[in-house]
């Protein structure tokens, strides 16, 4: 049995708020981890790839792509020309757009983004699980179990006056405030083990993610021969900005899927084989969360207009 002093610290705990596994100070942790600050106080490292010794045709090149992209449904030259057809920039121009995302402080940023969002999804049920509240996982399950178990006795050939006196006794036994009690020791004894989990599972997003932006400048060549070849020779300038948007969005999202997504899961897989106290399964990578990731990368390359 549990003494009152136990059952009034445990009402005490249930009315603190509690903290979250993961906190925006263990986001920033990570990307000093993978970034560090830069060189000097508030100085960013940045670098625009292109062919080798040129980079002024670099800058010049992506500075007519974002042009381009950004006469689109309404701009100045759009607007007046809106059905001419123009020449699709060639597979290097989009390339060295596309080497945008080797910017030290755009992949920080675009990390920033991951870990605060895909973190918070992976890291999610094992908040949900630690709810010791009255409609939370915990008392859920614990509920649960009494309901069964008057099942269970109600099956018993048993006369309906012996029923009704073990009936008595366990709903006494087990009744909402000792559920309670036993809710908010579960949260408690579980919240440390489930936070290092939180880390860890931020930690494996962070390595992953790192890893795959280091291999973009890589990528970024075929990415572009493919989008310049899908998207063609010639198209009406209104539909160009999109074409382009269509062909890299799709391709940095498979991209970052391909490079990351064994990764984690894997590790995922392994982290709750490890600790199947806390959850039965690791919760699901899901596919569009990287779409969105994709959308994020295409707006940072436009932003730099």
């Amino acid at each position: 049995m549990v003494s009152a002093p136990e059952r009034t610290a445990a009402h005490a705990h249930e009315a603190s708020p509690r903290a979250p596994l993961i906190s925006a100070e263990d986001v920033r942790r990570e990307l000093y981890r993978l970034f560090g600050t830069g060189s000097g106080p508030g100085e960013l490292v940045v670098s625009i790839r292109g062919a080798e010794g040129d980079d002024a045709a670099a800058v010049a090149a992506f500075d007519e792509l974002m042009r381009s992209l950004a006469m689109h449904a309404g701009g100045t030259a759009a607007g007046g020309l809106p059905d001419a057809r123009v020449a699709t920039p060639d597979a290097a121009m989009i390339e060295r757009a596309l080497l945008v995302l080797a910017r030290r402080e755009l992949q920080r940023e675009l990390l920033d983004h991951i870990l605060t969002t895909f973190g918070g999804h992976l890291i999610d049920p094992l908040t949900a699980l630690l709810d010791a509240g009255p409609q939370g996982e915990i008392m859920a399950r614990l509920v649960l179990v009494r309901e069964r178990l008057l099942v269970d006795l109600d099956d018993l050939a048993l006369t309906h006056e012996t029923r009704a006196i073990v009936r008595g006794d366990v709903e006494r036994l087990l009744g909402d405030d000792y559920l309670a009690m036993l809710a908010e020791h579960e949260e408690r004894v579980q919240r440390p083990r489930a936070r290092k989990m939180a880390q860890e599972i931020l930690r494996v997003i962070a390595n992953a993610f790192h890893a795959a932006l280091a291999r973009w400048p890589s990528h970024a060549h075929a990415l572009a021969q493919a989008a310049r070849r899908k998207v063609g020779d010639e198209v009406p300038l209104r539909e160009l900005p999109a074409l382009i948007r269509a062909q890299v969005v799709t391709g940095i999202e498979e991209f970052l899927w391909v490079e990351t997504s064994n990764d984690i899961q894997g590790a995922l897989g392994a982290m709750f084989g490890a600790q199947r106290g806390i959850l039965a399964r690791p919760p699901a990578l899901e596919r569009a969360a990287y779409r969105a990731f994709a959308e994020r990368c295409w707006h940072l390359i436009t932003s730099q207009l």
